[in-house]
């Protein structure tokens, strides 16, 4: 449940804070009748990303055996390489896109193109939506927590909150301190999802490498246990992993988690009203 409330409030407050800077531009150049196309881009976003949430959990449970392995494997490669990809962009591209959201908006309704406007919000919220249903689905398929999407509607119902008492200036939130911290605990649930990935080929026999056991804390930390299943959520813990497994895991972390640092030390100088409002 952590988890799935976790990814929820990142991706819901990118999406939401694409939403309030669209509105926020139309308001700024007095445009407001304007703001239907956004809200109806923006919907119809959310609508495709829920359908696509329940499509993926209806294709996870009509396989059984290895076939649910394989398919897990496959949603959770699908899972990491999308995350990898959107933790990496957000922290490199994140101080542009206030900027390139308003140019395309005012591009959109200088040409007289309104329906242009509400497909920007709608591809810009999609993105978003897409990410947290695949991400959702690799975390459900790996782990089997009932618990994941009631926690990803609280963390949906957070994001949308801070959203509003951000541009309410209610509230001074740094959200590139805010996008770092998460984005380290995202880099290690992916991390997670390759070690699951790595474990599940082994048991099918399509991995007959590395499969002696690196460590077994099971007595210590179980993983049925409040604190396995948490630690399994956050780091993808594994009280007896293989050695294959610890060794992906290692790679992974120790590659994008580079990748992941450099791209924060290129943009330590992000102010909050940056990507927010002027």
């Amino acid at each position: 449940m952590i988890a799935g409330t976790l990814i929820t409030i990142r991706e819901g407050l990118e999406a939401f804070l694409i939403i309030g800077i669209l509105l926020g531009y139309l308001t700024k150049t007095k445009r407001m009748q304007f703001n239907i196309h956004i809200w109806i881009g923006a919907a119809a976003a959310l609508i495709v990303s829920a359908l696509l949430a329940i499509i993926f959990q209806y294709m996870a449970f009509q396989f059984e055996g290895t076939s649910a392995e394989i398919f897990e494997v496959v949603v959770a490669m699908l899972a990491v390489g999308v995350l990898t990809w959107m933790v990496l962009w957000m922290q490199r591209q994140s101080r542009g896109v206030k900027g390139e959201l308003e140019q395309k908006a005012d591009e959109a309704i200088s040409s007289g193109q309104a329906f242009a406007l509400g497909s920007l919000a709608f591809v810009s919220v999609l993105r978003e939506g897409v990410e947290t249903a695949l991400f959702l689905s690799a975390m459900l398929v790996t782990s089997r927590d009932m618990l994941l999407f009631p926690g990803a509607i609280l963390g949906l119902v957070i994001a949308a909150a801070i959203t509003y008492l951000l541009f309410r200036s209610a509230v001074r939130l740094n959200l590139r301190n805010f996008f770092v911290v998460t984005g380290i605990f995202l880099i290690l649930i992916a991390a997670g999802l390759i070690g699951h990935s790595v474990m599940a080929l082994q048991d099918i026999g399509w991995l007959p490498i590395g499969t002696t056991i690196a460590w077994n804390l099971q007595a210590i930390i179980s993983n049925d246990g409040l604190a396995g299943r948490l630690l399994h959520a956050f780091f993808g813990y594994e009280a007896a992993p293989t050695f294959l497994m610890v060794v992906a895991y290692g790679l992974y972390v120790v590659f994008f988690g580079g990748q992941f640092y450099n791209a924060t030390r290129q943009d330590v100088s992000q102010p909050v009203a940056r990507f927010v409002k002027q």
